[in-house]
């Protein structure tokens, strides 16, 4: 019975949380904790666990008659979907990252335009897996300091960490239905609310609805069709425009960084660098 589990929780709050910026169907954290002993406990949402601590530490847990116990290294990881869970624990300091993904956020993104009837994760005590690894320390950064664009960054990465779990981590009855280019006029769509909506954030809820598509099928079709991600394609656009208005001379650097939506001067100057290989008053300059 739920009643008779406690939901897990520890002892000390996170060193970082993303709980204050309404990250939909994601939170990230981390937390450094002492050697602990939990209780048998309950939690609502999926839990994965990737441990960046220095030292391995050595953890186990019991389900009933079953016992496990495995050696956790820097870069190893824990899938445990939502449910109850038997007594566990570690015998020393852990430094982990700590991503909640909701249940129903997560069926959501794997039934838009896929056509499943059933998902249900895998619970992995301990495995390896690089790209959960690098999603999970980019979205607790994304969480700590602002970023070029913002929620749409996040977002991004929320994606990919979505349907990389479905795909590699997962069970369900149906597969993936492949994806198709988007219409030139869905992408003349998409520039047209770019230029109009330059200085507001832009989520892939707003692209995905110009294209009428779920979020999953036009991340997808999107880079079927251009070649980059949306996150990619906006910023690109934004460093287009912002060649343009340099161009122009007509405004300061801090008012271009505002007009298209950077969180700060320094953050548009360190986007431009990258993308043209100059800063943006070399570029003017030249």
């Amino acid at each position: 019975m739920r009643d008779s589990h406690p939901n897990l929780s520890y002892d000390r709050p996170a060193l970082q949380t993303s709980a204050g910026l309404a990250w939909p169907g994601l939170q990230v954290e981390r937390y450094q904790l002492e050697a602990t002993e939990l209780p048998a406990h309950f939690h609502a949402q999926h839990l994965l666990i990737l441990h960046q601590g220095a030292r391995p530490v050595r953890s186990h847990r019991r389900s009933g008659s079953v016992a496990e116990e495995a050696l956790f290294a820097a870069g190893d990881v824990g899938l445990y979907p939502a449910g109850e869970y038997g007594p566990s624990g570690w015998d020393g300091p852990v430094d982990v990252v700590q991503l909640q993904v909701d249940v129903q956020a997560l069926e959501d993104r794997a039934r838009q335009g896929l056509d499943l009837r059933h998902v249900a994760l895998r619970d992995r005590f301990r495995f390896e897996d690089g790209l959960l690894t690098q999603l999970g320390r980019q979205l607790l950064a994304a969480a700590g300091a602002d970023h070029a664009l913002g929620r749409l960054y996040a977002e991004s990465l929320a994606t990919t960490l979505f349907y990389h779990l479905i795909g590699f981590h997962a069970t369900f009855e149906r597969r993936i239905a492949p994806g198709r280019p988007l219409p030139a006029g869905v992408l003349s769509r998409i520039d047209a609310y770019l230029h109009d909506a330059t200085h507001q954030p832009v989520t892939l809820e707003a692209l995905a609805g110009l294209a009428n598509l779920s979020v999953f099928h036009f991340a997808r079709c999107f880079k079927q069709t251009t070649g980059q991600t949306p996150y990619q394609y906006v910023l690109s656009w934004k460093i287009r425009r912002a060649q343009q208005l340099l161009r122009a001379g007509e405004l300061p650097l801090a008012a271009i960084s505002d007009a298209l939506g950077f969180a700060s001067p320094s953050h548009f100057s360190a986007a431009f660098k990258r993308a043209v290989g100059q800063s943006p008053l070399a570029f003017q300059r030249g």
